[in-house]
Protein backbone atom coordinates (compact mmCIF):
# COMPACT_ATOMS: atom_id res chain seq x y z
CA UNK A 1 0.00 0.00 0.00
CA UNK A 2 1.07 4.01 -1.03
CA UNK A 3 2.68 5.87 2.00
CA UNK A 4 0.48 9.19 2.18
CA UNK A 5 1.92 11.86 0.87
CA UNK A 6 2.71 14.45 2.91
CA UNK A 7 0.88 18.28 3.54
CA UNK A 8 3.68 20.70 3.24
CA UNK A 9 3.00 23.92 5.75
CA UNK A 10 4.43 27.24 5.64
CA UNK A 11 6.36 28.11 8.85
CA UNK A 12 5.63 31.12 10.26
CA UNK A 13 6.98 33.01 13.20
CA UNK A 14 8.22 31.44 16.38
CA UNK A 15 4.97 31.47 18.14
CA UNK A 16 2.71 31.43 15.41
CA UNK A 17 -0.01 29.43 16.85
CA UNK A 18 -2.11 29.16 14.02
CA UNK A 19 0.23 27.53 12.19
CA UNK A 20 0.99 24.95 14.85
CA UNK A 21 -2.42 24.32 15.19
CA UNK A 22 -2.77 23.21 12.01
CA UNK A 23 0.09 21.39 11.85
CA UNK A 24 -0.90 19.43 14.70
CA UNK A 25 -4.85 19.31 13.28
CA UNK A 26 -2.85 17.60 10.67
CA UNK A 27 -1.25 15.44 12.30
CA UNK A 28 -4.22 14.13 14.46
CA UNK A 29 -6.02 13.44 11.32
CA UNK A 30 -3.26 10.83 9.68
CA UNK A 31 -1.71 13.39 7.59
CA UNK A 32 2.41 13.04 7.50
CA UNK A 33 3.29 16.92 7.81
CA UNK A 34 6.54 18.93 5.74
CA UNK A 35 7.78 22.32 7.19
CA UNK A 36 9.32 24.58 4.79
CA UNK A 37 9.79 28.49 4.46
CA UNK A 38 7.95 30.44 2.51
CA UNK A 39 10.76 31.03 0.17
CA UNK A 40 11.54 27.72 -0.47
CA UNK A 41 8.28 26.70 -1.32
CA UNK A 42 8.40 25.77 -4.78
CA UNK A 43 11.94 24.06 -4.30
CA UNK A 44 10.08 21.76 -2.34
CA UNK A 45 7.80 20.18 -4.73
CA UNK A 46 9.37 16.97 -5.28
CA UNK A 47 7.50 14.54 -5.05
CA UNK A 48 4.46 16.27 -4.81
CA UNK A 49 2.58 16.92 -2.30
CA UNK A 50 -1.10 16.16 -1.29
CA UNK A 51 -1.29 19.98 -0.87
CA UNK A 52 0.57 23.25 0.82
CA UNK A 53 -0.84 25.00 3.44
CA UNK A 54 0.10 28.33 4.96
CA UNK A 55 -1.16 31.28 6.94
CA UNK A 56 -1.73 35.00 5.70
CA UNK A 57 0.38 35.69 8.44
CA UNK A 58 2.95 34.36 6.78
CA UNK A 59 3.57 35.49 3.55
CA UNK A 60 1.13 37.25 0.95
CA UNK A 61 -1.08 34.75 -0.23
CA UNK A 62 -1.74 36.18 -3.81
CA UNK A 63 2.64 36.00 -4.55
CA UNK A 64 2.95 32.35 -2.89
CA UNK A 65 0.18 31.42 -5.09
CA UNK A 66 0.76 32.68 -8.44
CA UNK A 67 4.08 31.19 -7.96
CA UNK A 68 2.81 27.88 -6.79
CA UNK A 69 0.57 28.26 -9.56
CA UNK A 70 3.31 28.48 -12.30
CA UNK A 71 5.06 25.39 -10.84
CA UNK A 72 2.53 22.77 -10.19
CA UNK A 73 -1.09 24.38 -11.51
CA UNK A 74 -3.00 21.65 -10.16
CA UNK A 75 -1.39 21.09 -6.41
CA UNK A 76 -4.34 21.82 -3.83
CA UNK A 77 -3.71 25.06 -1.89
CA UNK A 78 -5.33 25.87 1.33
CA UNK A 79 -4.91 29.48 2.88
CA UNK A 80 -5.82 29.69 6.25
CA UNK A 81 -7.30 33.53 6.18
CA UNK A 82 -7.74 35.86 9.65
CA UNK A 83 -10.09 37.76 11.04
CA UNK A 84 -8.41 40.94 9.46
CA UNK A 85 -8.36 39.70 5.84
CA UNK A 86 -10.40 42.12 3.81
CA UNK A 87 -12.86 41.50 1.27
CA UNK A 88 -10.47 42.45 -1.45
CA UNK A 89 -7.40 40.71 -1.01
CA UNK A 90 -10.12 37.72 -0.04
CA UNK A 91 -10.97 38.23 -3.61
CA UNK A 92 -7.35 38.41 -5.53
CA UNK A 93 -6.51 35.14 -3.49
CA UNK A 94 -9.91 33.24 -5.17
CA UNK A 95 -8.68 35.02 -8.08
CA UNK A 96 -5.41 33.24 -8.03
CA UNK A 97 -7.00 29.89 -7.87
CA UNK A 98 -6.59 29.08 -4.08
CA UNK A 99 -8.66 25.62 -3.46
CA UNK A 100 -9.90 26.31 -0.32
CA UNK A 101 -10.27 29.33 2.61
CA UNK A 102 -9.83 28.31 6.19
CA UNK A 103 -11.49 30.62 8.28
CA UNK A 104 -10.40 31.16 11.93
CA UNK A 105 -12.65 28.08 13.80
CA UNK A 106 -12.62 26.06 10.76
CA UNK A 107 -11.06 22.14 10.05
CA UNK A 108 -7.81 22.60 8.49
CA UNK A 109 -7.77 18.62 7.84
CA UNK A 110 -11.67 19.18 6.37
CA UNK A 111 -9.89 21.58 3.95
CA UNK A 112 -7.12 19.70 2.87
CA UNK A 113 -9.55 16.90 2.09
CA UNK A 114 -12.20 18.70 0.21
CA UNK A 115 -9.04 20.38 -1.83
CA UNK A 116 -7.57 16.89 -2.02
CA UNK A 117 -10.50 14.69 -3.27
CA UNK A 118 -11.13 18.44 -5.65
CA UNK A 119 -7.45 18.04 -7.26
CA UNK A 120 -7.90 14.24 -7.60
CA UNK A 121 -11.38 14.93 -9.28
CA UNK A 122 -9.76 17.11 -11.64
CA UNK A 123 -7.19 15.09 -12.60
CA UNK A 124 -9.22 12.31 -13.32
CA UNK A 125 -11.41 14.75 -15.30
CA UNK A 126 -8.46 16.10 -17.33
CA UNK A 127 -6.90 12.51 -18.26
CA UNK A 128 -10.06 11.45 -19.52
CA UNK A 129 -10.60 14.52 -21.66
CA UNK A 130 -6.94 13.99 -23.06
CA UNK A 131 -7.52 10.14 -23.92
CA UNK A 132 -11.33 11.08 -25.25
CA UNK A 133 -9.14 14.14 -27.52
CA UNK A 134 -6.93 10.89 -28.82
CA UNK A 135 -9.44 8.43 -29.18
CA UNK A 136 -11.31 11.58 -31.57
CA UNK A 137 -8.41 12.81 -33.81
CA UNK A 138 -6.56 9.18 -33.89
CA UNK A 139 -9.92 7.55 -34.72
CA UNK A 140 -9.98 5.54 -38.15
CA UNK A 141 -14.04 6.47 -38.08
CA UNK A 142 -15.36 9.64 -38.42
CA UNK A 143 -16.47 11.29 -35.62
CA UNK A 144 -17.91 14.68 -34.86
CA UNK A 145 -18.14 16.53 -31.37
CA UNK A 146 -21.61 18.20 -31.53
CA UNK A 147 -23.84 20.20 -29.27
CA UNK A 148 -27.62 20.90 -29.45
CA UNK A 149 -28.80 24.43 -30.50
CA UNK A 150 -32.64 24.69 -30.35
CA UNK A 151 -32.80 20.62 -31.06
CA UNK A 152 -30.56 20.84 -33.58
CA UNK A 153 -27.30 19.04 -33.73
CA UNK A 154 -24.38 21.63 -34.73
CA UNK A 155 -20.77 20.51 -35.25
CA UNK A 156 -18.13 21.63 -32.83
CA UNK A 157 -15.45 19.79 -34.72
CA UNK A 158 -14.65 16.96 -36.57
CA UNK A 159 -11.38 14.69 -36.98
CA UNK A 160 -9.48 14.26 -40.05
CA UNK A 161 -11.41 10.66 -41.04
CA UNK A 162 -14.75 12.59 -41.00
CA UNK A 163 -12.98 15.44 -43.19
CA UNK A 164 -11.80 12.92 -45.70
CA UNK A 165 -14.80 10.26 -45.85
CA UNK A 166 -17.60 13.10 -46.05
CA UNK A 167 -15.10 15.61 -48.10
CA UNK A 168 -15.42 18.77 -46.16
CA UNK A 169 -12.69 21.25 -44.84
CA UNK A 170 -12.69 20.67 -41.18
CA UNK A 171 -13.31 24.17 -40.48
CA UNK A 172 -15.88 24.61 -42.80
CA UNK A 173 -18.08 21.90 -40.62
CA UNK A 174 -17.60 24.04 -37.51
CA UNK A 175 -20.94 25.62 -36.94
CA UNK A 176 -22.69 23.66 -39.65
CA UNK A 177 -26.06 21.79 -39.35
CA UNK A 178 -24.81 17.71 -38.48
CA UNK A 179 -27.98 16.76 -40.76
CA UNK A 180 -27.28 19.47 -43.59
CA UNK A 181 -23.54 18.26 -43.67
CA UNK A 182 -24.30 14.17 -44.04
CA UNK A 183 -28.10 13.50 -44.29
CA UNK A 184 -29.33 12.64 -47.68
CA UNK A 185 -32.46 13.94 -49.81
CA UNK A 186 -35.36 11.42 -48.38
CA UNK A 187 -33.81 11.11 -45.13
CA UNK A 188 -34.81 13.99 -43.04
CA UNK A 189 -37.85 12.63 -41.19
CA UNK A 190 -35.64 9.85 -39.91
CA UNK A 191 -32.57 12.06 -38.87
CA UNK A 192 -35.10 14.33 -37.17
CA UNK A 193 -36.10 11.25 -35.12
CA UNK A 194 -32.89 10.18 -34.05
CA UNK A 195 -31.94 13.76 -32.84
CA UNK A 196 -35.14 13.58 -30.80
CA UNK A 197 -34.20 10.00 -29.25
CA UNK A 198 -30.54 11.59 -28.53
CA UNK A 199 -32.08 14.72 -26.91
CA UNK A 200 -33.94 12.16 -24.97
CA UNK A 201 -30.77 10.64 -23.36
CA UNK A 202 -31.00 6.95 -25.54
CA UNK A 203 -27.79 5.64 -26.31
CA UNK A 204 -28.28 4.72 -30.27
CA UNK A 205 -26.51 1.93 -32.29
CA UNK A 206 -28.18 1.63 -35.64
CA UNK A 207 -27.60 1.43 -39.48
CA UNK A 208 -28.18 4.13 -41.56
CA UNK A 209 -27.68 5.68 -45.14
CA UNK A 210 -25.51 9.11 -45.13
CA UNK A 211 -23.52 11.51 -48.15
CA UNK A 212 -20.45 10.73 -48.41
CA UNK A 213 -17.94 12.28 -50.73
CA UNK A 214 -18.15 9.41 -53.39
CA UNK A 215 -21.89 8.93 -52.91
CA UNK A 216 -24.60 7.41 -50.85
CA UNK A 217 -22.46 4.98 -47.77
CA UNK A 218 -23.83 2.61 -45.14
CA UNK A 219 -22.89 3.13 -41.55
CA UNK A 220 -23.18 1.97 -37.85
CA UNK A 221 -24.18 5.13 -36.14
CA UNK A 222 -23.12 5.25 -32.65
CA UNK A 223 -23.06 8.64 -30.31
CA UNK A 224 -21.80 9.21 -26.73
CA UNK A 225 -23.15 12.19 -24.69
CA UNK A 226 -21.28 13.52 -22.13
CA UNK A 227 -21.14 15.68 -18.90
CA UNK A 228 -19.27 18.48 -19.35
CA UNK A 229 -18.60 22.13 -17.55
CA UNK A 230 -20.39 25.11 -19.51
CA UNK A 231 -19.30 25.46 -23.23
CA UNK A 232 -18.33 21.82 -23.40
CA UNK A 233 -19.73 19.52 -26.31
CA UNK A 234 -22.95 17.64 -25.80
CA UNK A 235 -21.14 14.34 -27.17
CA UNK A 236 -19.80 12.71 -30.06
CA UNK A 237 -21.32 10.96 -33.15
CA UNK A 238 -19.36 7.46 -34.99
CA UNK A 239 -19.73 6.88 -38.35
CA UNK A 240 -18.59 3.61 -38.89
CA UNK A 241 -18.06 2.67 -42.25
CA UNK A 242 -19.67 -0.56 -43.24
CA UNK A 243 -20.50 0.18 -46.88
CA UNK A 244 -17.73 -2.58 -47.95
CA UNK A 245 -19.33 -5.10 -45.18
CA UNK A 246 -22.85 -4.88 -46.76
CA UNK A 247 -21.35 -4.85 -50.46
CA UNK A 248 -19.62 -8.53 -49.16
CA UNK A 249 -22.93 -9.35 -47.73
CA UNK A 250 -25.20 -8.96 -50.79
CA UNK A 251 -22.54 -10.41 -52.94
CA UNK A 252 -22.49 -13.93 -50.24
CA UNK A 253 -26.46 -13.90 -50.27
CA UNK A 254 -26.76 -13.84 -53.78
CA UNK A 255 -23.96 -16.41 -53.87
CA UNK A 256 -25.86 -18.16 -51.55
CA UNK A 257 -29.19 -17.61 -54.03
CA UNK A 258 -27.25 -19.12 -57.01
CA UNK A 259 -26.33 -22.15 -55.06
CA UNK A 260 -29.78 -22.43 -54.08
CA UNK A 261 -31.11 -22.58 -57.98
CA UNK A 262 -28.26 -24.97 -58.28
CA UNK A 263 -29.39 -27.10 -55.59
CA UNK A 264 -33.31 -26.73 -56.84
CA UNK A 265 -32.67 -28.38 -60.30
CA UNK A 266 -30.02 -30.98 -58.79
CA UNK A 267 -32.53 -32.30 -56.19
CA UNK A 268 -35.88 -31.82 -58.56
CA UNK A 269 -35.07 -31.29 -62.18
CA UNK A 270 -32.63 -34.01 -62.44
CA UNK A 271 -34.94 -36.57 -60.88
CA UNK A 272 -36.93 -37.24 -63.61
CA UNK A 273 -34.38 -37.82 -66.69
CA UNK A 274 -32.08 -39.73 -64.12
CA UNK A 275 -35.05 -41.98 -63.25
CA UNK A 276 -35.67 -42.10 -66.59
CA UNK A 277 -31.87 -43.04 -67.67
CA UNK A 278 -32.18 -45.85 -65.14
CA UNK A 279 -35.31 -47.29 -66.07
CA UNK A 280 -34.19 -47.81 -69.73
CA UNK A 281 -31.01 -49.43 -68.53
CA UNK A 282 -32.44 -52.01 -66.03
CA UNK A 283 -34.86 -51.89 -69.41
CA UNK A 284 -31.94 -53.19 -71.63
CA UNK A 285 -30.49 -55.85 -69.06
CA UNK A 286 -34.19 -57.37 -68.89
CA UNK A 287 -34.37 -57.78 -72.77
CA UNK A 288 -31.37 -57.15 -74.39
CA UNK A 289 -32.63 -54.37 -76.29
CA UNK A 290 -30.20 -51.62 -77.11
CA UNK A 291 -32.37 -49.37 -78.25
CA UNK A 292 -32.86 -48.71 -74.41
CA UNK A 293 -29.45 -47.18 -74.57
CA UNK A 294 -30.08 -44.93 -76.50
CA UNK A 295 -33.29 -43.63 -75.04
CA UNK A 296 -30.60 -43.00 -71.93
CA UNK A 297 -28.66 -41.45 -73.65
CA UNK A 298 -30.65 -39.13 -74.11
CA UNK A 299 -31.88 -38.79 -70.81
CA UNK A 300 -28.22 -38.50 -69.54
CA UNK A 301 -27.93 -35.69 -72.38
CA UNK A 302 -30.53 -33.63 -71.03
CA UNK A 303 -29.14 -33.65 -67.63
CA UNK A 304 -25.96 -32.69 -69.13
CA UNK A 305 -27.69 -29.45 -70.52
CA UNK A 306 -29.79 -28.72 -67.57
CA UNK A 307 -26.34 -28.93 -65.60
CA UNK A 308 -24.73 -26.57 -68.04
CA UNK A 309 -27.22 -23.99 -67.92
CA UNK A 310 -27.35 -23.75 -63.85
CA UNK A 311 -23.76 -24.10 -63.78
CA UNK A 312 -23.20 -20.92 -65.85
CA UNK A 313 -25.25 -19.06 -63.74
CA UNK A 314 -23.58 -19.92 -60.85
CA UNK A 315 -20.17 -19.24 -61.93
CA UNK A 316 -20.55 -15.88 -64.23
CA UNK A 317 -23.41 -14.41 -61.83
CA UNK A 318 -24.12 -10.73 -62.91
CA UNK A 319 -20.76 -9.47 -63.40
CA UNK A 320 -19.03 -8.49 -66.53
CA UNK A 321 -15.32 -9.47 -68.16
CA UNK A 322 -13.55 -6.38 -70.15
CA UNK A 323 -16.26 -4.33 -72.33
CA UNK A 324 -14.97 -3.11 -76.08
CA UNK A 325 -16.48 -2.06 -79.35
CA UNK A 326 -18.44 -5.03 -80.35
CA UNK A 327 -19.97 -5.08 -83.71
CA UNK A 328 -24.07 -5.90 -83.15
CA UNK A 329 -23.79 -7.82 -86.45
CA UNK A 330 -21.09 -9.92 -85.89
CA UNK A 331 -21.63 -11.15 -82.30
CA UNK A 332 -25.11 -11.90 -83.33
CA UNK A 333 -24.22 -14.21 -86.76
CA UNK A 334 -22.12 -15.88 -84.10
CA UNK A 335 -24.05 -16.88 -81.72
CA UNK A 336 -26.88 -18.22 -84.10
CA UNK A 337 -24.08 -20.50 -85.15
CA UNK A 338 -23.99 -21.77 -81.83
CA UNK A 339 -27.66 -23.20 -81.83
CA UNK A 340 -29.49 -25.48 -83.59
CA UNK A 341 -31.49 -23.22 -85.64
CA UNK A 342 -33.42 -25.68 -87.98
CA UNK A 343 -35.51 -24.22 -90.67
CA UNK A 344 -35.69 -20.38 -88.56
CA UNK A 345 -33.67 -17.64 -89.98
CA UNK A 346 -32.03 -14.82 -88.74
CA UNK A 347 -32.29 -10.62 -89.79
CA UNK A 348 -29.88 -8.28 -87.76
CA UNK A 349 -31.04 -4.80 -89.50
CA UNK A 350 -28.59 -3.11 -87.25
CA UNK A 351 -24.76 -2.45 -88.15
CA UNK A 352 -23.99 -0.65 -84.97
CA UNK A 353 -20.74 -1.13 -82.65
CA UNK A 354 -21.57 -1.12 -78.72
CA UNK A 355 -19.61 -1.22 -76.06
CA UNK A 356 -20.12 -4.79 -73.62
CA UNK A 357 -18.38 -8.02 -72.96
CA UNK A 358 -18.41 -10.16 -76.02
CA UNK A 359 -18.41 -13.28 -74.38
CA UNK A 360 -21.66 -12.46 -72.27
CA UNK A 361 -23.55 -10.56 -75.24
CA UNK A 362 -23.14 -13.85 -77.21
CA UNK A 363 -24.27 -16.05 -74.60
CA UNK A 364 -27.44 -13.42 -74.94
CA UNK A 365 -28.28 -14.07 -78.10
CA UNK A 366 -28.15 -17.20 -77.91
CA UNK A 367 -30.78 -17.72 -74.98
CA UNK A 368 -32.86 -15.26 -76.73
CA UNK A 369 -32.20 -17.40 -80.45
CA UNK A 370 -33.05 -20.69 -78.52
CA UNK A 371 -35.87 -19.47 -77.08
CA UNK A 372 -37.06 -17.87 -79.99
CA UNK A 373 -36.64 -21.06 -82.33
CA UNK A 374 -37.84 -23.94 -79.42
CA UNK A 375 -40.72 -21.87 -78.97
CA UNK A 376 -41.54 -20.43 -82.37
CA UNK A 377 -44.83 -22.90 -83.33
CA UNK A 378 -47.79 -20.89 -84.66
CA UNK A 379 -49.61 -23.18 -81.63
CA UNK A 380 -50.91 -20.40 -79.18
CA UNK A 381 -49.82 -22.70 -76.09
CA UNK A 382 -46.73 -23.83 -77.70
CA UNK A 383 -44.76 -20.59 -75.83
CA UNK A 384 -42.41 -21.65 -73.37
CA UNK A 385 -39.40 -19.61 -72.23
CA UNK A 386 -36.82 -21.80 -70.10
CA UNK A 387 -34.95 -22.94 -72.97
CA UNK A 388 -35.09 -27.09 -72.96
CA UNK A 389 -32.52 -27.52 -76.43
CA UNK A 390 -35.67 -29.32 -78.10
CA UNK A 391 -36.09 -27.86 -82.13
CA UNK A 392 -39.74 -26.43 -83.60
CA UNK A 393 -41.31 -29.24 -85.09
CA UNK A 394 -44.46 -27.41 -87.26
CA UNK A 395 -43.15 -23.78 -88.07
CA UNK A 396 -40.55 -21.72 -89.25
CA UNK A 397 -39.37 -19.37 -87.02
CA UNK A 398 -37.96 -15.69 -88.44
CA UNK A 399 -35.78 -14.04 -86.17
CA UNK A 400 -34.82 -9.91 -85.73
CA UNK A 401 -31.91 -8.34 -84.00
CA UNK A 402 -31.38 -4.48 -84.30
CA UNK A 403 -30.78 -1.20 -82.79
CA UNK A 404 -34.17 1.37 -82.57
CA UNK A 405 -34.15 5.14 -83.50
CA UNK A 406 -33.14 5.33 -79.56
CA UNK A 407 -30.48 2.96 -79.53
CA UNK A 408 -32.83 0.18 -77.83
CA UNK A 409 -31.06 -2.99 -79.23
CA UNK A 410 -33.57 -5.71 -79.56
CA UNK A 411 -34.53 -9.53 -80.46
CA UNK A 412 -37.68 -10.21 -81.77
CA UNK A 413 -39.17 -13.35 -83.85
CA UNK A 414 -42.94 -13.64 -85.45
CA UNK A 415 -43.76 -16.89 -82.90
CA UNK A 416 -47.04 -16.68 -80.60
CA UNK A 417 -45.33 -14.49 -78.01
CA UNK A 418 -45.92 -14.07 -74.57
CA UNK A 419 -49.56 -13.14 -72.70
CA UNK A 420 -48.82 -9.67 -71.13
CA UNK A 421 -49.78 -11.14 -67.89
CA UNK A 422 -46.67 -13.79 -67.88
CA UNK A 423 -44.14 -11.46 -68.92
CA UNK A 424 -43.11 -9.70 -65.36
CA UNK A 425 -42.38 -13.91 -64.21
CA UNK A 426 -40.29 -15.11 -67.79
CA UNK A 427 -36.87 -13.89 -66.19
CA UNK A 428 -37.37 -15.51 -63.23
CA UNK A 429 -34.93 -18.57 -62.27
CA UNK A 430 -36.61 -22.30 -62.72
CA UNK A 431 -39.77 -20.63 -64.60
CA UNK A 432 -41.30 -22.46 -66.96
CA UNK A 433 -44.64 -23.51 -68.48
CA UNK A 434 -43.45 -26.60 -70.71
CA UNK A 435 -42.74 -30.38 -68.36
CA UNK A 436 -39.07 -30.16 -70.32
CA UNK A 437 -38.46 -27.02 -69.82
CA UNK A 438 -35.06 -25.57 -66.99
CA UNK A 439 -36.22 -22.02 -66.47
CA UNK A 440 -33.10 -20.87 -66.93
CA UNK A 441 -32.53 -19.65 -70.43
CA UNK A 442 -34.45 -16.34 -69.63
CA UNK A 443 -33.06 -15.71 -66.39
CA UNK A 444 -29.61 -15.87 -67.83
CA UNK A 445 -30.43 -13.32 -70.10
CA UNK A 446 -31.89 -10.83 -67.44
CA UNK A 447 -28.26 -11.60 -65.84
CA UNK A 448 -26.17 -10.23 -68.77
CA UNK A 449 -28.64 -7.46 -68.98
CA UNK A 450 -28.19 -6.38 -65.27
CA UNK A 451 -24.23 -7.34 -65.69
CA UNK A 452 -23.87 -4.46 -68.39
CA UNK A 453 -26.46 -1.90 -66.48
CA UNK A 454 -29.12 -2.29 -69.15
CA UNK A 455 -32.88 -2.40 -68.71
CA UNK A 456 -34.51 -5.63 -70.54
CA UNK A 457 -38.41 -5.59 -70.84
CA UNK A 458 -40.98 -7.83 -72.99
CA UNK A 459 -43.40 -6.65 -75.58
CA UNK A 460 -45.26 -7.60 -78.87
CA UNK A 461 -42.97 -7.30 -82.51
CA UNK A 462 -44.76 -5.80 -85.26
CA UNK A 463 -45.85 -9.82 -86.18
CA UNK A 464 -47.72 -10.82 -83.05
CA UNK A 465 -44.39 -12.81 -81.68
CA UNK A 466 -41.93 -11.84 -78.52
CA UNK A 467 -39.35 -8.66 -78.63
CA UNK A 468 -37.13 -7.78 -75.68
CA UNK A 469 -36.04 -4.98 -76.02
CA UNK A 470 -32.46 -3.94 -73.87
CA UNK A 471 -32.19 -0.25 -73.14
CA UNK A 472 -29.30 2.07 -71.48
CA UNK A 473 -26.84 0.78 -74.36
CA UNK A 474 -23.56 2.63 -74.70
CA UNK A 475 -23.26 3.42 -78.74
CA UNK A 476 -19.52 3.07 -79.26
CA UNK A 477 -17.16 5.63 -81.37
CA UNK A 478 -17.51 4.69 -85.34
Amino acid sequence: MNEPRPVVVVDGEAGDERVAAARRALEDAGYPVASTPARAVTDELDPLPAAVVWSTTVANPVSLLESLRERRPELPAVVLSNEDLDGDLLSEVVAADVSEVVPPGRSVADAVERAVEKSEAARRRREAETQLATLFEESTDPVVEYEFDDGEPVVRSVNRAFAETFGYDRDAAEGESMNDLVVPDGKEAEARSLDEQVLAGRRLDIELERETADGIGKFLFRNLGVETGPGGPDGYAFYIDITAQKERERQLQRQNERLNEFAGVVSHDLRNPMGAAKHRIEMARQTGDDSHLDSALAALDRMDELLGDVLRMARQGEAVGQTEPVSVREVAETAWTHVATADAALTVEADAHIVADRGRLTQLFENLFINAVEHGSTSPDSWDHGGDGESAEDAETAVGVGLGPDGTLFVEDDGPGIPPEERSNVFKSGYTTRESGTGYGLAIVRQVARAHDWEVGITESADGGARFEFRGIELAEE
